[in-house]
Parts: structure tokens; C-alpha cells; sequence
């Protein structure tokens, strides 16, 4: 098991509401794979540094998790393959 760390920005025209639905999504994909989550921080709703997508405003989510390197990978591929995350990345750290 190893340390993670990630941030995704999901969609703006996504409904205020409908974000812990989806934050709970990726934390329960880590649980679900053996791992465990030890930390989110939900930046809120923040204008981008450059456009994505003709977007320029995302929810900003940092996640951090213990779990195995296929959990890790897993959680990268729904990032891009999610029609409500606008750009995520996974990163190890110590």
C-alpha cells in the first residue's frame, strides 16, 4: 500500500448540490479496491488559470489515500473517462 494524492475539477454546469455525490463516488472507489481515504478538501467553486474545454470555472477536489498502485491507476482511468471531470491527476508521495 502506498500514499496518493489527487485533484480533479468536475464541471461547472454540474448542480452545487450534486458534488458530494460525486466526491463520495472516487472516495468509495478507493475503499471499495482495499484502500483508505485519510483526507478530501473541497476547494469549492474557482475560476481556472487557463480555459479547458471552452470551461473556466471548476469545482476544485484534493484527495489523499493510502492504497494499492491498480487502485491508483484505476482512479486516473474514471477521471478520463467521466463526462463531469474536466482534468484530474494522480501523484504518489512520501
Amino acid at each position: 500500500m502506498r500514499d496518493y494524492e489527487t485533484t480533479y475539477i468536475i464541471d461547472s454546469s454540474v448542480n452545487e448540490e450534486a458534488v458530494p455525490e460525486i466526491v463520495e463516488k472516487y472516495s468509495k472507489l478507493v475503499s471499495d479496491t482495499g484502500g483508505q481515504v485519510d483526507n478530501i478538501k473541497e476547494w469549492g467553486l474557482r475560476r481556472m488559470a487557463f480555459e479547458i474545454n471552452g470551461k473556466e470555472e471548476g469545482f476544485y477536489i484534493t484527495m489523499r489515500f493510502h492504497s494499492t498502485p491498480d487502485s491508483a491507476k484505476e482512479i486516473g482511468r474514471q477521471f478520463r473517462i467521466a463526462d463531469n471531470i474536466i482534468r484530474g491527476i494522480v501523484v504518489r508521495y512520501d
